[in-house]
């Protein structure tokens, strides 16, 4: 879409598939523009788990499709290797981020158990960038990149994408760096609460991908778009006899919704 020449991360993946027969790649995409062609090329796949993080504001951003929104999942047998987060508003920042990544990311990619994570690394969503918006600060790219460490033995690389503030640019892929090198993660600025948005869109998000993913089921059940949490609650208990679910997983997603 004019962006790049070459698509470097999918080339990337491609090239360890089939020179190292890498048999998993994880993509995380944390550009604020949608990665359409990277989706494209893998959205059939299921050796290649993409997800993206982006701006999508009810396809009235750049690049204004459809295939952006939560819903699509993939094709074929790569339905729910493909995950969508969408954010709907401006301003986006750490707390949504390390959320979206706590409650979705991690447990999806811990189940799917990649041998190799490739980061789209675009700080433009970060604090200070004219298109994204956003307010991604470098102490929370430096948590971000902490926490994929954790997948494939650590074997992850970073590629510099989009972002057009050179000095927002200059510091977060200097915290990223940093985390790459062992270094403590700082602290992060509060207050840590995610927005009613981002809630929003990670309710979507897990209605669509807890029919694919077990780690994303609520007391072992998958949730609906429609589905009210009280009425999750009051199934699970006509059924509890048959199938005991855990309060304490009822209680965290309470608190999340």
């Amino acid at each position: 879409m004019g962006y790049c020449f070459f698509n470097n991360v999918a080339i990337a993946a491609r090239m360890a598939q089939k020179r190292w027969n890498v048999e998993r790649i994880l993509i995380v995409d944390w550009d604020i523009h949608h990665g359409n062609g990277t989706q494209h090329l893998f959205e059939s796949d299921p050796s290649v788990l993409y997800f993206s993080i982006h701006r999508f504001d009810n396809a009235l951003f750049f690049p204004f499709s459809m295939e952006a929104d939560y819903d699509f999942v993939g094709c074929g047998s790569g339905k729910g290797y493909t995950v969508n987060v969408p954010w709907n508003k401006k301003h986006m920042g750490d707390a949504d981020y390390l959320a979206v990544f706590h409650h979705i990311l991690l447990p999806i990619a811990y189940e799917f158990d990649p041998e190799l994570v490739l980061v789209s690394a675009g700080f433009d969503s970060a604090r200070g960038d004219p298109k994204g918006q956003c307010d991604v600060t470098p102490e929370g790219y430096h948590h971000l990149t902490k926490l994929l460490l954790n997948l494939a033995r650590g074997k992850i690389v970073v590629v510099l994408e989009g972002g057009y503030n050179l000095t927002s640019v200059e510091e977060s892929i200097c915290a990223c760096t940093s985390s790459l090198l062992g270094d403590p993660c700082p602290r992060l600025e509060g207050p840590l609460t995610p927005c009613d948005s981002c809630f929003e869109t990670m309710r979507n998000v897990m209605s669509q991908h807890s029919k694919y993913w077990g780690s994303l089921k609520i007391g072992g059940f998958a949730l609906e778009a429609n589905d009210d949490v009280l009425d999750i609650e009051d199934d699970q208990s006509k059924r509890s006899k048959e199938n005991a679910s855990s309060p304490r997983i009822q209680d965290d997603f309470t608190a999340l919704c």
